[in-house]
């Protein structure tokens, strides 16, 4: 990670150096082109900007005059929407596109923080092409790799190892993201700031591992990894307590996650000894064994499906996806059936059902497919998981099909899959063993606990992905 970092600061450095010269050599055809401050007896001027279309995160020339070379006083928005500006030399601004730029109008602010600013806008429109990018959101580590876990502003917000990643039902820019051995942080999306709920030790609490809801959103489960057959497996905590007081809820030894039933409320938890699922209808009678999933020691995650019809079970170290449907009549979940991946091999490969290849699949997360709405299928859903040892994000289809959709990019930057790389979801993005992944659907945001390179990254879906077209191909192959 710290090599591509390295990398990474060496290229902005020489594309700012590209910069320098290419407003010497393109901007508003002088012969030459001196750096001077703004005067704000004159007005700004917008006379052009290169190039006329892109997206995300595509470098920007806007010429004019009178722009001045301190860019702590300029600001640029397209769209609406503000830009990072790299330079200015006061008659070319070197700025980034942002995401979801959509309307493409351009202008530049001067001024300071307690001034009102000079504006100009360009009387033509850039041109925003809808592209899907991995970008980060927040997670700070020094240039030697190093990370204290802080809370703060996403610009100075630290994290050690997130996990799990769980949105509150009821405030879609609260973000809860469990921290293994640590705690639960909140990330505030409207705030953009980060702060701990519960640091291990508190509320009983020795291991999160992860986060459920009922089916009203009023209380959030934390299943409990701790040792103890008499121990507490899972915790109630209650929004009429604000979340600051936890009530047993399960009792069992090594818990390693929990998903409430979306309709008829009961718990559903997995245990490290005998791979088993266990069932509680949270009513103060005994728990209930209904299955073991394969073998003894292993890790299982539990992610209903929004009808409640069946549930995913995501065998972390056993390396496939079963699929449990659920009986009604009885209101249990009934013994799984492979699904994605094979038992005990591990790989990178798209392809359909036990035929593919899967590895420590982690948290995953259904979204609503407007394609299939309009088809008219019975199911709606594709599921989107992180992958973590394929350092990758993966789809699967209502029928079992499964495509990379992001990861494992840059292949020029050196011979590992893996890294830290912003940019297009298949061409550039790394990730370092993702692990939690939430969707947020009113803004096509997946948030991605990225758990090595310690940050929280994003997908934003704007155009037709990769992922998408490969689906398409696969329709038509025999």
């Amino acid at each position: 990670m710290k090599k591509n970092e390295k990398k990474t600061e060496q290229n902005i450095m020489v594309i700012f150096l590209l910069f320098v010269m290419s407003c010497f050599v393109f901007s508003c055809k002088e012969d030459k082109v001196d750096s001077k401050s703004h005067d704000p007896s004159k007005a700004v001027e917008i006379t052009d900007f290169s190039p006329k279309s892109g997206s995300a995160r595509t470098r920007l020339f806007i010429y004019g005059k009178n722009f001045g070379d301190d860019i702590s006083q300029i600001k640029v928005k397209i769209g609406g929407l503000e830009a990072k500006v790299i330079g200015s030399n006061g008659e070319c601004i070197y700025c980034v596109v942002p995401q979801r730029a959509f309307d493409g109008t351009i202008e530049v602010l001067i001024g300071g923080e307690n001034e009102t600013p000079v504006t100009a806008e360009a009387s033509e429109k850039f041109t925003y092409e809808k592209k899907s990018m991995v970008s980060t959101l927040c997670g700070t580590i020094s240039e030697t790799g190093e990370y204290t876990v802080t809370d703060g502003p996403f610009e100075k917000a630290g994290f050690k190892y997130t996990t799990w990643l769980s949105f509150d039902p009821q405030n879609p820019n609260h973000l809860y993201a469990v921290e293994d051995y640590a705690g639960i942080r909140l990330i505030d999306l409207e705030k953009r700031e980060v702060s701990t709920v519960v640091t291990c030790g508190q509320m009983n609490i020795a291991r999160p591992r992860t986060i459920a809801w009922s089916p009203d959103g009023n209380t959030m489960y934390v299943s409990n990894d701790q040792g103890s057959e008499d121990g507490i497996s899972n915790v109630a905590l209650k929004r009429e307590e604000n979340f600051l007081r936890a009530e047993v809820a399960t009792r069992s030894r090594s818990c390693n996650g929990a998903a409430v039933h979306p309709v008829n409320g009961e718990i559903y938890y997995s245990q490290w000894e005998g791979g088993s699922i266990w069932r509680d209808e949270l009513d103060g009678q005994p728990r209930k064994e209904l299955f073991k999933i394969w073998a003894n020691s292993y890790e299982i995650g539990i992610i209903f499906h929004p009808t409640g019809n069946y549930a995913y079970m995501l065998g972390h170290n056993f390396h496939a996806i079963v699929k449990s449907t659920y009986n009604w009549e009885k209101k249990q979940l009934e013994v799984p059936q492979p699904f994605v991946g094979e038992y005990g091999s591990p790989g990178w490969l798209d392809g359909v059902g036990t035929q593919a290849r899967i590895d420590s699949p982690w948290q995953g997360v259904f979204v609503k497919n407007e394609e299939y709405v309009k088809q008219g299928k019975s199911d709606v859903y594709d599921f989107y998981f992180a992958d973590r040892s394929t350092h990758s994000i993966r789809k699967i289809t209502p029928e079992g099909m499964l495509v990379t959709v992001a990861g494992r990019g840059s292949e020029g930057l050196d011979s590992n899959v893996w890294g830290y790389v912003d940019g297009d979801l298949r061409k550039e993005a790394r990730f370092n063993q993702p692990r939690g992944i939430a969707y947020d659907e009113k803004s096509a945001t997946f948030y991605i606990s990225d758990s090595e390179n310690r940050r929280i990254r994003s997908i934003t879906i704007e155009g037709e992905t990769d992922a998408v077209k490969s689906d398409k191909e696969a329709e038509v192959k025999p």
